[in-house]
């Protein structure tokens, strides 16, 4: 870990310079390890475009083509083409011979589109991305001026709270309908082959369907690693065997009551369960970040903040940054978390706070000038001489690195997600 130690400054400070940064393209070779850069049926396409925060993958495959925002979920990508190589190497003759017209290479054409997006669509930080640095002040005052709405609609007799019910239970079988259907011998498959039985990944999907339907996952030979570690949070065996062997049904059973006991209301709860991009597997590592802040008070915050993540991406980023923040707590003991900021953040009994952002690639563009003043104004206030650090996945570039430091920050810096 690099530790940079900076100047306390003000928005204002920067408010006035005209520098800033082209993002750069860069080859593989310079920003990955070489297993991740190709592989027996893969390659990361060259050149890497970055959007200021994030590298931005993009990995070709006798699959198809698949993103990947971040080198994390560019692992988990590569992991997922190897399990479709050894399910093609041992399983497609079975597949075939049980119905499957022409095999797991007609399923990848076929599905690939869904998943992939050309390179030239990829500009700009996703919105969810930007999303990370809206604090919860103007999100509050619409959420009451939809609630004086749903009053006044409910005053003049057009408004029923059945309404409220009617949206809970659709969201609860969009979820289902995601994530629950995933039955025992598909995630006996995920487990052998190493990789995340809630994937989005739909050709992995529909392959290993098939494979569970014809084939006992005994027969099964080759093992790759486990899921790609989440920086900062142990996955525990306890997490493991609740993504592998724990019905997603039992698993939101035994979660509404670890929640409730964290302080969140039913409808919190139940908001939370249901979260379209809150896979089950980021649901338990969540949960394990949680249980690594012990002694943190309001860890409920780290699932409110989570409530409303609106992509994979987001919740990919979310995650990692909840990995710094125990990362943080470590380092030295955290208060209580921070209401109010969407990135995970907390406080420090002196009332120096801490955020944290699992961005990999930090350039000094306007974008992230503005989105870093979005973030400056979601703060708490703070005691005069209170420090602030942020706590980062990767790297700064140096015009970064200098405007940061004019605004008030104290840099932590954490090697990339993946590297070696």
């Amino acid at each position: 870990m690099v530790v940079m130690l900076i100047g306390r400054g003000s928005p204002a400070a920067a408010a006035g310079a005209a520098d800033f940064d082209t993002v750069p393209d860069r080859p593989p070779a310079q920003l990955l390890p070489a297993t991740l850069v190709s592989g027996e049926s893969f390659h990361v396409v060259d050149p890497v475009h970055g959007d200021g925060l994030m590298n931005r993958f993009v990995l070709e495959s006798r699959y198809g083509r698949f993103d990947a925002y971040g080198r994390v979920a560019l692992a988990k990508r590569v992991g997922e083409v190897k399990a479709l190589d050894e399910l093609a190497r041992t399983s497609q003759i079975e597949i075939v011979a049980g119905g499957v017209e022409h095999g797991i290479e007609s399923q990848v054409k076929t599905a690939v589109a869904v998943v992939t997006h050309p390179v030239s669509t990829v500009t700009g930080i996703p919105k969810g991305i930007a999303h990370l640095f809206n604090g919860y002040t103007a999100e509050g005052q619409e959420a009451l001026t939809s609630a004086h709405g749903i009053a006044g609609s409910a005053e003049s007799g057009s408004y029923s709270a059945r309404t409220e019910v009617q949206k809970g239970e659709e969201a609860a079988k969009q979820y289902a309908a995601r994530y629950l259907g995933v039955t025992k011998a598909e995630r006996g498959w995920y487990r052998r082959l190493g990789v995340d039985p809630y994937t989005d990944n739909t050709v992995l999907r529909d392959a290993i369907r098939k494979a569970a339907k014809t084939e006992a996952v005994g027969s099964f030979g080759a093992k790759f690693l486990d899921l790609p570690a989440i920086p900062g949070i142990a996955i525990t065996q306890r997490a493991v065997d609740a993504i592998y062997n724990e019905d997603p049904a039992a698993l939101r059973v035994r979660l509404r009551k670890t929640l409730a006991g964290y302080g969140l209301s039913a409808g919190e709860i139940e908001g939370w369960l249901n979260a379209p991009v809150i896979s089950p597997t980021r649901q338990v590592l969540l949960l394990s970040a949680a249980e690594e802040l012990k002694g943190v008070a309001g860890r409920a915050e780290l699932f409110r903040h989570s409530l409303d993540l609106t992509s994979d991406a987001e919740a990919q980023v979310y995650l990692l940054s909840a990995g710094l923040l125990v990362k943080a707590h470590g380092a030295n003991p955290l208060k209580d978390m921070i209401p109010g900021v969407r990135l995970p953040a907390g406080e420090h009994s002196d009332g120096s706070l801490v955020v944290c952002g699992a961005f990999e690639a930090v350039y000094w563009t306007e974008e992230v000038a503005r989105l870093e003043e979005q973030l400056q104004r979601s703060l708490p206030p703070q005691p005069p001489d209170a420090g602030r650090e942020l706590w980062l996945a990767g790297t700064l570039s140096e015009q970064a690195r200098s405007a940061l430091k004019d605004r008030g920050w104290t840099l932590h810096e954490i090697g990339a997600p993946g590297s070696r």
